[in-house]
Parts: C-alpha cells; sequence; structure tokens
C-alpha cells in the first residue's frame, strides 16, 4: 500500500515530533486504522518531504517522529495559473481537483459577461478540495487559490505571465499547436483564461488582445468549459516534457538506518 500523504501547517513540526490536526487525526485512527509505527508521508508545502513513523495515534490527538526528510519534487517545470470563469454546478469543484492533479499551479475564478454564478461562498470547500487532491497525486506543494476577481482584473494579472493565453474559437485564430512551436525554450510562467458555459464575447476577446493576451483554439470541435481547462493545462505540460514522464517514488528508508549504514 501507498504510504498516506498529509500536508501540515509550519507549527506541526516541532523538531523532530510531528503533530496531526485533530481531522488528520481521526482520519489516521478511524479511516485509515493505521497503527502505531506505521509510516506516513507528511509535507510542509515548502518543498520539503518528511517519512514520518506514527508513535501515538488517536482519534483525537496523532503523534509522530520524523525519520528522513528529502526535496518533495513532482512540480512541474512551468508554473501554469489558471484564470477560470466561474462555472455552474460543481464544475468548478472538478477543475480545481482535476487541475492540481495535472499540474497547475494556481487558480484564479473570475466573473466575465456571460458568467451566470456571480456569487460563491465556496472558498473553503474549494481549498479542501485541492489540498485532497494534492495529497492524493504526490504534489509538492498546495496549489493557491485565489480570490474572485472581475474580467478586467484577470486581464491586467494574467499579462504579467511570460506566456498568457485566452481560449478562443474564432475565425483566423491560431491554434494552441501552433503558438507552444514558437517557442524554443519553456516559459517559467502561464496563464490561461477559459471562459463560462457561452465561451468569451468578442469584446472580452478584443480586450485580452490589446494587452497582449494571445488568443488560441483547442481543436475543431466545441469543449465544455471545465473540459477547455484542463486540456489546455495538459497540452501545456505535456509540450515541455512533464505530463508522460517518468514517475519516481520517495523513498521511505529511515534516518537511522541510513547513517547506521
Amino acid at each position: 500500500m501507498t504510504e498516506p500523504r498529509f500536508f501540515v501547517t509550519p507549527d506541526a513540526i516541532q523538531g523532530e515530533q510531528v503533530r496531526f490536526s485533530p481531522a488528520q487525526s481521526r482520519q489516521i485512527a478511524r479511516v485509515l486504522r493505521l497503527p502505531s509505527a506505521a509510516v506516513v508521508f507528511v509535507l510542509d508545502n515548502a518543498g520539503s518531504l518528511y517519512t514520518v513513523r506514527l508513535t501515538r495515534v488517536h482519534p483525537r490527538e496523532t503523534l509522530g517522529v520524523i525519520v528522513d526528510v528529502q526535496p518533495a519534487g513532482n512540480e512541474p517545470p512551468i508554473s501554469i495559473t489558471l484564470y477560470q470563469a466561474l462555472l455552474k454546478g460543481d464544475r468548478m469543484d472538478w477543475v480545481f481537483q482535476k487541475g492540481t492533479e495535472i499540474g497547475i499551479s494556481c487558480f484564479v475564478p473570475m466573473v466575465t459577461e456571460r458568467t451566470v454564478v456571480r456569487r460563491t461562498a465556496k472558498r473553503a470547500r474549494w481549498e479542501r478540495i485541492v489540498q485532497e487532491a494534492a495529497e492524493q497525486c504526490r504534489r509538492a506543494y498546495i496549489p493557491e487559490i485565489k480570490a474572485v476577481v472581475p474580467f478586467p482584473d484577470a486581464l491586467d494579472a494574467a499579462r504579467g505571465a511570460e506566456l498568457a493565453l485566452i481560449a478562443h474559437n474564432g475565425a483566423e485564430v491560431p491554434s494552441w499547436r501552433d503558438i507552444l512551436r514558437a517557442w524554443t525554450a519553456p516559459p517559467t510562467s502561464v496563464a490561461l483564461l477559459i471562459g463560462p458555459e457561452g465561451g468569451f464575447t468578442d469584446a472580452e476577446v478584443a480586450a485580452a488582445l490589446a494587452r497582449g493576451i494571445q488568443a488560441a483554439h483547442l481543436g475543431p470541435r466545441t469543449l465544455r468549459a471545465e473540459t477547455a481547462a484542463l486540456v489546455a493545462a495538459t497540452l501545456l505540460l505535456y509540450h515541455w516534457g512533464d505530463v508522460g514522464g517518468p514517475a519516481v517514488a520517495p523513498s521511505v528508508s529511515g534516518r537511522a538506518s541510513e547513517e547506521g549504514s
């Protein structure tokens, strides 16, 4: 069985000891039913991966001791920020979960002219979804979710990326493939702007182009908004050698055994 992973807050690590949150303690004791001396992985959301041996397992308080520390790795070579227009129902949940698995680094929900959902109180839920997905897919960092912004503010922020793209299937719009092929080296940061169910208006696309953001289409078929977001991110990461690459499992060897060898 693959050892479970848990992101912890900075104050959870005190010297060689790790104190798990009450929610994590319940999961360890009652859901996973891990015994004392079981090994789990802990991440500090700062780039380090800790191998931890549990010393106390209780639904209210679970403790462990650090036996190894190594770089967490597993992050994509480019930082992708997804500017996603708010979607109806649970479609945003799906974008956050699957986008985290693919390798998106930051999410910025936005309100566009055709956005139907204009108010949301799901921030805490979204953050839970992203953290759980990051643990499941072995990310080194939890992707950030920024506050909901209006479309003009999203444009101003997106133009700061080395490569900024807005998905649009208008006439004479170049393909995603053509734009990526024009880059001889991968950018360090990419901004992706994906519209709502009805897509961006012509005025919104024109505003993006005026700020230096490139329009690109994803193919001949019309994709749902949530599908377009994931296809766009996957194409970027595949093109620059992340998706489809080798998987490297972390070692679970303890520090004590390494020092004694």
